[in-house]
């Protein structure tokens, strides 16, 4: 069976442009933000560059408070992954769309 036919799984999202540790980055991410790995990996794909960057930094600090200890700890967590959400279009209610695209921190689709 090829990789056409071959029947769908559960797990079967795989971008064919990203390596294996990126799959996983994403799948990380999308866990820490109570998403799907296919939605985080869209807010990825539609920001721009200085929004990818940005976001990057963002999950960088926010691994680095993962291990939290005390209620400002949890909290600095908490913002980080919240500002993550929103910068990555993955809480529109927060920030809309259209406000991030004019922004230029999302593509407009």
């Amino acid at each position: 069976m090829n990789a056409i036919t071959a029947p769908m799984t559960a797990n079967a999202f795989i971008p064919l442009a990203l390596e294996e540790e990126d799959i996983a980055t994403y799948a990380a991410i999308a866990d820490a933000l109570g998403c799907t790995p296919e939605e985080c990996g869209e807010g990825f794909m539609l920001a721009t560059p200085l929004a990818r960057d940005a976001a990057v930094l963002l999950w960088r600090g926010a691994v680095a408070l993962m291990p939290v200890s005390g209620a400002a700890g949890s909290l600095r967590l908490q913002d980080a992954l919240g500002t993550l959400r929103a910068l990555l279009g993955l809480d529109p209610r927060l920030m809309p769309h259209a406000a991030l695209a004019e922004a230029g921190l999302r593509y407009a689709v």
